[in-house]
């Protein structure tokens, strides 16, 4: 049976890619000729996977197979590589001043060979707002875009963002492009400026003579049907696909021989914390839990090293502020001891728990049970601390009964996961009424709190201020990055990666990043088996 099954697999696999070939309108003499041509040692050809169901539309494509084929589709005003630093794509120059930001294009044109024009980036810039992708998130902060000429566009923003280039990564098609049939109303894949367009049949990619940057040596992407996640794993497993990606979501990866590449999520796991809670609310207490944390534990047991531990709020390798963050990634018992005494928790209780009074440091730790990493994770914290006499049980819960908790405020610590936009606004998470600033006071709390008179252990966060003064020009990130890493809001403990794995033979693969896990492919050179 095992032979059968690898049999009808090998003739699946020879279906698509001979069915490629041929809508190409490539014999295969001729691609035998051009394989010899480029010194007998290097193929033209690339396979991935792909799903039939699925569209090419970068606003509307619901599998990750999809949405990363993508991106060789469709061009963006800039790319951020796998450190977050920008690189042009389209955009030739972009400028900020304020709450201006002004975008130059390139002289570039879409596989049509029509010109590509600033109408073109706002109608894109419409549709991924009204998408429900990652793009209309990265776009929060734009008030209204116009296209001042044929190219140049000007972006009005609702605060000034020194760093909001970085999230010009959505893809640019050509204006109405979306909204083509064929005879039989079928929609045609909307018409882009990338590296790759569709064949004629939808499954295959061929390069695009019209780019506008560096040819490779990749002329065709020939395309497996790979609808759900079993078959995807199956011909995983097979070899079958020259490259493979996974953001590592769930928790499970599938291994795939080859070579391994991270990628850079910004997918910050934290700590949060419900400052309503008197001892939480005092910043000894969070610091001390911060410095006896092994976060390098974390990564490699938890997340199976697909994770950088957190050196302060910021992702590690963003050179902006990586010379400022100097959180320890292993514990560190004499800061952690010395800010629990100099609070008074100097004695322990028959369980080795540290108390002051009748008051022990005793605390539970909200998770989500259906993320399997996250609770290994949460196990791993509460082992750690309880070594420094702080109490944490780890409370499990659905996603849905997460969430309302986290809402209602029935917390005392939770383990989260946020993804930090690449222009790096951490005020959703630390500002009080941030989407995601659960139990962070709001300046209502503050004011009961002072009537009640319990302000000796209450703190007014220099962050709020700090990062607010940022988006406003007075203060720098370098301000922002301390004074986060002073106050400690909430706790950072990694920041998670995905995985890209790719075929042995191909060389040259490098800058890959989320943004574009392609990034370098004009450089790929694929070595003949």
């Amino acid at each position: 049976m095992k032979k059968v099954i690898a049999l009808f697999s090998v003739l699946v696999l020879l279906f698509s890619l001979g069915g490629c070939r041929s809508n190409a309108d490539v014999s295969s003499k001729p691609q035998q000729t051009e394989e010899v041509k480029d010194s007998k040692k290097y193929k033209s050809t690339l396979t991935l996977l792909y799903s039939a169901a699925d569209t090419f539309n970068p606003y509307d494509a619901k599998t990750e197979t999809n949405r990363q084929l993508c991106k060789l589709l469709y061009e963006p005003l800039v790319k951020t590589d796998n450190n977050f630093k920008v690189h042009y794509s389209i955009a030739s120059s972009v400028k900020i001043d304020k709450d201006v930001c002004t975008v130059k294009l390139k002289n570039v044109k879409f596989s049509d060979a029509s010109r590509l024009t600033a109408s073109d980036v706002v109608y894109s810039y419409k549709l991924a707002k009204k998408s429900s992708t990652s793009y209309k998130n990265k776009l929060y902060g734009v008030d209204s875009v116009e296209a001042k000429d044929d190219s140049t566009v000007i972006f009005n923003l609702k605060k000034s963002d020194p760093y909001f280039a970085n999230v010009l990564d959505f893809p640019i098609i050509k204006a109405k492009s979306e909204k083509r049939k064929d005879s039989d109303s079928v929609i045609f894949p909307p018409i882009g400026a990338g590296r790759y367009k569709v064949n004629e049949d939808n499954n295959c990619l061929l390069q695009n003579e019209n780019y506008h940057g560096k040819k490779g040596s990749i002329k065709t992407v020939n395309l497996i049907n790979a609808p759900d996640n079993e078959s995807i794993s199956h011909f995983v497993e097979i070899g079958a696909t020259d490259i493979y990606y996974s953001d590592i979501s769930d928790g499970t990866i599938l291994r795939m021989s080859g070579t391994k590449t991270n990628i850079n999520l910004n997918n910050l796991v934290y700590i949060g914390i419900n400052h309503k809670n008197k001892k939480l609310a005092v910043n000894e207490l969070r610091q001390a839990m911060s410095s006896g944390l092994n976060r390098e534990a974390v990564c490699k047991d938890a997340y199976y090293n697909n994770a950088l531990a957190a050196t302060g709020f910021f992702n590690p390798l963003w050179e902006e502020t990586k010379s400022l963050q100097n959180i320890q990634i292993t514990p560190n018992s004499q800061i952690t001891v010395e800010n629990l005494e100099k609070i008074g928790y100097n004695e322990l209780d028959k369980d080795g728990i540290r108390r002051k009074s009748n008051s022990a440091l005793r605390f539970s730790l909200l998770v989500n049970k259906e993320n399997s990493a996250r609770v290994a994770a949460a196990k791993l914290i509460s082992a750690q601390l309880k070594e420094y006499g702080i109490g944490i049980t780890v409370v499990k819960a659905s996603y849905k009964d997460y969430k309302k908790r986290l809402k209602s405020g029935d917390f005392d610590l939770y383990l989260g996961e946020v993804k930090i936009t690449e222009n790096m606004d951490f005020s959703s998470l630390v500002l009080s009424g941030g989407s995601a600033a659960y139990g962070i006071k709001s300046s209502k709390d503050e004011k009961e709190d002072d009537q009640e008179e319990k302000s000796k252990e209450k703190e007014t966060f220099d962050c709020a201020k700090v990062i607010k003064d940022f988006y406003k020009g007075k203060n720098s990130i370098s301000d922002v990055a301390v004074t986060l890493q002073s106050d400690m809001p909430i706790i950072p403990v990694c920041y998670r990666t995905g995985v890209l794995f790719c075929n042995e033979n191909i060389e040259n693969v490098n800058m890959s990043s989320m943004s574009d896990i392609y990034f370098s492919i004009e450089s790929y050179k694929i070595k003949l088996d």
